[in-house]
């Protein structure tokens, strides 16, 4: 299979999109952009020159849909190159070893890997057949037979959303009739997101004749980081590009201990100032005052909601009106270094396996060794499981999403539930419902990603993600079936076990976006490591999948 990636020319590390519909990209800066052909199986790739870019590339009867989006232009250019100048040692924000391993949260869509950044999810089909996951549709099944959820947010082709009004321009505004002297106060510190150990925030970027080189970020008064993009650490780079700031980053810093260990619930006063390249400081910004979460001990409470999607998985096969079985991607990409093969199922040519067991009540997803005769489908890779997802057939904006599952315990061993938009055109959300990894039998991990609509280096925008945050329970939850949900309506996301809270996140950039459901079970990767001979072969065994809505 050969897909068509849109590289930057002079850095093909920072991908700009996979997605057929914009390589248009490339032929309106052939200068700075080169298109890229990658086979999925073998990696071989090929440049194709700017003449015959155009040509495949553009028309002059291309619909909207494949243009880029433009940002809004003013005589004031966003600064995003980066001067240079020393690392001073601020003893602020130094990042955790291995930081991009660490945790996962830059998994499900592929960004941060070489394989499967923005790759092609056949979201352009009306039938499902032909696209890019393999996925061949039986003819009597209509694009929404089981969409029985709503999107509240008006549309998934509207622009901006609420999420997207919260962005910034850049790190800073070059303005060279402004005159020598230290730049702009920073202002407008706006709260983004908050939950019990960190939050999120953003400010309007400063302003100078020549370029702002740093901001100071600032805590009841003590300097606790400063924020620039010149250190070589990919997250000091987006948190620079979108002038917004994580308190505490516990995933990627080592720095939030002792008495910078944020209190549940405590108010706490912030404000900014920057620096320029030569070394002037503005003032210090207007002080915001945010607040972190503080979880509750309420239960889900469905009393004014209505169930919109239920699978009990009572059937002796895969219900093709309500899953795929494969993700956006298609089966043939893998990220994350991930070992093992998803099997579509559903393929137009499938392989004669599948990792789906029907009970009678439950169905079971089984992770095993690939039989030699299977290696070549399997593009090599040494295990076979599978993943179910609700792409095409079912999405939602708000609700309640619940799983009953016994998860896979042992080492190399990661069951995940979550719930999804590979819109690039939007903000991509991801809020991990649990992460479970089987050699931490008990721990689980809720996660929430987004990206922005600073496009300066991704047509996608740049990607934030929470720090991972952990939840310990009392018991191996790989023994029993425990239910594991999220309630998500807008500004607020709270994560349960078993009816109790265990997280909770609120902000305006929670999404207003629509989101499939998907659970799957990963046998190896680059974050859990590889699994041991005894665990294989794992199961994950899931009683029932159901979502609820407002009516």
């Amino acid at each position: 299979m050969i897909v068509f990636v849109c590289e930057l020319a002079t850095d093909p590390a920072l991908t700009l999109t996979r997605y057929p519909r914009t390589i248009r990209a490339c032929a309106i800066e052939p200068e700075k952009y080169k298109l890229m052909t990658i086979s999925v199986r073998t990696g071989i790739t090929g440049l194709f020159l700017t003449s015959l870019l155009v040509i495949s590339g553009c028309s002059s009867s291309s619909s909207s849909n494949d243009t880029p989006i433009d940002d809004d232009s003013s005589s004031q250019t966003p600064g995003v190159d980066i001067p240079t100048v020393e690392d001073p040692d601020t003893g602020t924000n130094t990042p955790v070893t291995g930081g991009d391993t660490t945790d996962g949260t830059d998994t499900t869509d592929g960004t941060d890997t070489t394989d499967g950044t923005d790759t092609t999810d056949g979201t352009d089909t009306t039938d499902g057949s032909n696209t890019t996951d393999g996925n061949s549709a039986p003819d009597n099944i209509l694009p929404d037979a089981s969409a029985d959820g709503s999107d509240v947010s008006g549309g998934e082709d509207d622009s901006p959303t609420a999420v997207e009004t919260a962005s910034l321009e850049g790190p800073f505004i070059k303005d060279a009739a402004r005159g020598a002297g230290p730049p702009s106060t920073p202002s407008d510190l706006t709260l983004l997101l908050s939950a019990e150990n960190w939050l999120e925030f953003s400010w309007a970027p400063s302003t100078d004749d020549q370029a702002v080189t740093a901001y100071e970020v600032y805590r009841d008064g003590a300097l606790i980081a400063e924020v620039r993009g010149d250190t070589g650490y990919e997250h000091d780079y987006r948190s620079w590009l979108s002038t917004s700031f994580i308190d505490c980053n516990y995933t990627r810093y080592t720095d939030c201990v002792g008495s910078r260990t944020p209190i549940p619930g405590t108010s706490y006063s912030y404000s900014v100032l920057a620096i320029d390249n030569e070394g002037m400081r503005s003032e210090l910004s207007v002080p915001a005052t945010f607040t972190f979460e503080q979880l509750t001990s309420d239960v889900p409470d469905l009393t004014d909601y209505v169930r919109v999607f239920d699978e009990e998985f009572e059937g002796d096969s895969l219900d093709r009106t309500k899953w795929k079985a494969a993700l956006p991607w298609g089966a043939d990409t893998t990220i994350n270094l991930e070992t093992q093969y998803f099997v579509n199922i559903f393929a137009a040519d499938p392989m004669d396996y599948t990792p789906f067991e029907f009970t009678g009540t439950t169905m079971k997803i089984t992770g095993k060794n690939t039989p030699p005769e299977l290696l070549e489908q399997a593009n090599n890779l040494p295990y076979l499981s599978g993943v179910i997802t609700t792409s095409d057939y079912f999405k939602m904006t708000y609700g309640y999403v619940e799983m009953s599952a016994k998860l896979a315990g042992g080492d190399g061993l990661l069951s995940t539930f979550y719930l999804f938009n590979q819109d690039y055109h939007k903000n991509k959300p991801e809020i991990d419902i649990v992460e479970y990894i089987g050699s931490r039998p008990d721990k689980s991990y809720q996660t929430y990603h987004y990206y922005d609509s600073i496009r300066a280096r991704n047509f996608s925008g740049e990607k934030h993600s929470s720090p991972t945050m952990e939840s310990v329970v009392s018991e191996n939850l790989s023994d029993d079936f425990h239910n594991y949900s999220v309630l998500w309506e807008p500004g607020l996301v709270v994560w349960y076990i078993d009816g109790q809270e265990v997280r909770r996140m609120t902000g305006v950039r929670v999404s207003d976006e629509p989101m499939n459901i998907i659970a799957q079970l990963v046998v190896g990767s680059s974050w859990i490591g590889d699994p041991s001979a005894d665990v294989i072969p794992a199961e994950v065994e899931i009683d029932f999948i159901r979502a609820w809505q407002k009516p």
